[in-house]
């Protein structure tokens, strides 16, 4: 399909666009605001069956920008109104304001000069396409695996580590030698927040693992999750859990036997040196609040240097760095240990493998990477979200109260 575009002399040029894709409202005359001096650039706001588009009167584009996420309206006299896909307007809408994902703010504008009718349907129209591409009515994914057919061939070899197979499957490409996959948290009886596979040394047997179990913060014991090809092992754990006796025959041979597993150095990289969990959502929230601000230009970097949210990317990268150095360099095993194994850990453990290695790196090593140290390992998402229920806030996180010693 194509779809067309005023160009500077007013001539209608086409423009391709994915096959299946077709134009169900537009407004020609709209105007996008940019930047801060209320500078305006005329063109035409497209509502298609996928997307809602601007295309540039006077910029030529062999595609036209695209945004998703949600959308509202306002009029000089009804103010600001939240659209959805189910709802109605009940005014004609001087201003559409689309924030995207990206946390970008995108203002356009109609002028009076009898588009009305037009800038009515295409705000009603963009808020359906977009609330239902983003998971409210379907999946756009489907439609894109429709029509890419080498995308749906790099999700197929997608791991989801739901079976036995995909974590044999995974330790054989690592090339960990001395590890084995065991079932026995299969029922999820041992720890139900861990998977039901986990990697642990071959010579450990499943009766002797689950004395471990009860010494572990919500029973979470340290179990390998990457090799480095040629380097050390990298395993994560959860702390000693507070009434665990450190002289017991239970927790003496865990060293020996779960940790080091005679495989050289062992390092223990506790991420205290890290951002709190706290920190991390405030800093978060600033930026957020910053990108869908009006904020001066020349105001806009100091005001993003103060929401601390590059010094936490920072810190979380120079920490995988370390990690990968201990690693790769100097052949050292290392275990990411965190007071509950279910948030630093898994950020941490994923750039240290982003970082050292390259499957990793491509669309499905990415995916099954996700779904390994966050999906599968209990990271708590409903609750770091605030998706038990629609109308809950997130949740405000706190840094575990410390434990005095016994």
């Amino acid at each position: 399909g194509v779809l067309g575009r005023l160009g500077a002399l007013g001539a209608l040029d086409p423009v391709s666009v994915p096959a299946g894709e077709r134009v169900l409202e537009e407004a020609a005359g709209a105007r996008q605001r940019y930047g801060n001096g209320g500078g305006f650039v005329p063109g035409t706001l497209l509502c298609t069956n996928r997307r809602l588009a601007f295309l540039p009167g006077q910029v030529r584009r062999e595609h036209p920008e695209h945004w998703e996420y949600g959308s509202g309206t306002r009029n000089g006299t009804a103010g600001p109104k939240v659209l959805t896909a189910t709802s109605t307007l009940k005014f004609i809408p001087e201003e559409l304001a689309v924030f995207c994902r990206d946390f970008r703010l995108l203002h356009f504008y109609f002028p009076e000069n009898g588009l009305a009718p037009q800038a009515f349907r295409v705000s009603q129209g963009g808020a359906e396409v977009l609330c239902s591409h983003c998971g409210v009515f379907h999946s756009p994914g489907e439609a894109w695996r429709a029509h890419t057919p080498s995308l749906a061939e790099g999700l197929s070899t997608m791991l989801l580590f739901e079976s036995l197979r995909d974590w044999e499957k995974e330790l054989q490409r690592l090339g960990a030698a001395g590890w084995r996959v065991s079932a026995v948290n299969e029922r999820f009886d041992m720890a139900p927040s861990l998977p039901q596979y986990l990697w642990v040394p071959s010579g450990l047997l499943d009766h002797d693992l689950k004395r471990t179990f009860a010494h572990f913060q919500e029973r979470r014991v340290p179990r390998l999750c990457w090799h480095h090809p040629g380097g050390g092992d990298l395993l994560r754990a959860a702390s000693f859990h507070p009434a665990s006796e450190p002289g017991s025959e239970d927790v003496r041979w865990v060293p020996e036997t779960l940790l080091l597993g005679n495989r050289g150095p062992c390092v223990l990289a506790d991420v205290a040196e890290l951002p709190t969990l706290a920190d991390i959502q405030l800093a978060h929230l600033r930026l957020q609040a910053l990108c869908t601000g009006a904020v001066a230009e020349e105001k806009w970097l100091s005001a993003l240097e103060g929401t601390r949210w590059l010094d936490h990317v920072r810190t979380c990268l120079r920490k995988a760095v370390e990690v990968v150095s201990l690693l790769a360099g100097k052949r050292c095993s290392v275990v990411l240990q965190e007071h509950s194994d279910r948030d630093l850990n898994c950020l941490l453990a994923s750039l240290v493998q982003l970082l050292g290695d390259p499957h990793a790196r491509s669309l499905s090593g990415f995916q099954s990477l996700v779904q390994r140290e966050w999906v599968a390992a209990g990271h708590p998402f409903p609750r770091r979200l605030g998706l038990l229920r629609r109308d809950s806030p997130r949740e405000e996180v706190r840094p575990p109260i410390p434990v005095p010693p016994g």
